[in-house]
């Protein structure tokens, strides 16, 4: 089913060589190093993963490397689609097989927290906190962020000023495009208005922060300055929108034929308001591999493919971005859109992996996207404070 069940036959090393080797080093002072002539055989590592394309071509250079300066260990790649993973992990492990560790995208490392795949975390990285929350149970973390994305503020200096906040939209006269109505796209901007999700364990979708913020949102509607459109990104690049709100890693693909710019999300509030992540990838360790012999040798990989510089180049391939909050601090990362990725990581909203907030996001994106439609804001938001409590109950 998966060639990482069999990988014990394929590096097993001839008896006659280990004699050979130690025929050799009779004498020597010191042990003979794992995986050189004469010593033990180098233990084997195996990375489940979902990377495709030049995103994996990353990762197989930087695997490369690791092996390159650690004979000790190799490491073997097995891709498995994102949607397969938790099921096919499921089979591996009730037979004690399976990979060492997982690298996969969040939701994905979600399911295999849920079905106990994951041990404690044991590489360590310097990734920043609200970004590492998200794979938080209780006190242990079970995995560490790799590479991500974040939405920021684009404008087209052709058609409307940047507003200085939020509150000076309405005098800029642009239109902006969004391509969904929902806390990935408006969550810096609704925090920091005071919104909130939950209180003392309990939803509390009504607060009147909350519908002040969508009746503001259904006042740029009706002042046709807002648009929600599938294309908003093509509505910016077709001067048909001054803003939009996308993923950083677009500006990869603007050229200098479309006048613009772009600023973190939080720029427009004051410094303030948390925003969401997006296409998180990260990497953890298999409940039942993480063994106290093989400990440290997974160790060494993890914390090599979280180093900044590995980080960096499997990231830029997937056009996405560390998760490392030292490479921030490199000279490259002082302007541009990698200045304004690393201010918006520093700004990530931090939800441990069971925080309520995170069963009742959908559930708000619901209501906001009703209330566009043309109900009563009051009673979206009833409806959705009262589907909040049922799906508490039912827990």
């Amino acid at each position: 089913m998966v060639k990482g069940l069999v990988k014990q036959l394929r590096y097993r090393i001839p008896i006659i060589g280990f004699l050979v080797c130690a025929l050799l080093l009779t004498g020597c002072g010191e042990d003979p190093q794992q995986g050189l002539p004469g010593g033990a055989a180098p233990a084997v590592i195996e990375v489940w993963h979902s990377l495709a394309g030049a995103e994996v071509e990353a990762l197989g250079k930087e695997v490369q490397k690791i092996m390159d300066g650690h004979p000790e260990v190799i490491v073997h790649l097995e891709y498995i689609e994102e949607g397969e993973i938790a099921h096919l992990a499921y089979l591996a492990q009730a037979g004690g097989e399976g990979p060492e560790i997982f690298l996969t995208t969040s939701q994905a490392l979600t399911e295999l927290f849920q079905q106990g795949a994951l041990a404690p975390v044991i590489g360590n990285a310097d990734s920043f906190i609200g970004l590492t929350s998200q794979f938080k149970y209780g006190e242990k973390l079970y995995a560490h962020p790799l590479a991500t994305d974040v939405p920021v503020f684009y404008y087209r200096t052709d058609l409307a000023q940047l507003p200085p906040t939020l509150a000076d939209f309405y005098t800029t006269k642009g239109v902006l495009a969004l391509t969904a109505l929902d806390a990935k796209n408006l969550a810096p901007w609704w925090l920091a208005q005071g919104g909130k999700l939950a209180g003392n364990g309990q939803p509390v979708l009504q607060e009147p922060a909350n519908l002040i913020f969508l009746q503001q949102l259904l006042a740029w509607k009706e002042e046709k300055l807002l648009v929600v459109d599938p294309n908003a990104w093509d509505l910016f690049l077709n001067a048909q929108a001054a803003y939009t709100i996308a993923n950083a890693s677009r500006a990869q693909g603007l050229t200098e034929a479309i006048p613009w710019g772009s600023v973190p999300l939080h720029q427009l509030t004051a410094g303030q308001g948390e925003l969401l992540a997006v296409r998180t990838l990260g990497i953890a360790n298999s409940s039942i591999k993480s063994s106290e012999s093989l400990s440290p040798l997974i160790r060494l990989v993890e914390e090599e493919l979280l180093s900044s510089d590995s980080q960096w180049a499997i990231a830029k391939a997937g056009k996405r971005f560390p998760a490392s909050s030292s490479f921030y601090s490199r000279e490259e990362a002082q302007s541009g859109i990698l200045r304004q990725v690393g201010l918006s990581l520093a700004q990530v909203w931090s939800l441990p992996g069971n925080a309520l907030e995170g069963k009742l996001i959908p559930i708000q994106d619901k209501a906001w996207q009703k209330a566009w439609t043309g109900v009563k804001p009051e009673e979206v938001l009833a409806e959705a404070q009262a589907e909040a409590r049922k799906a508490l109950e039912a827990k």
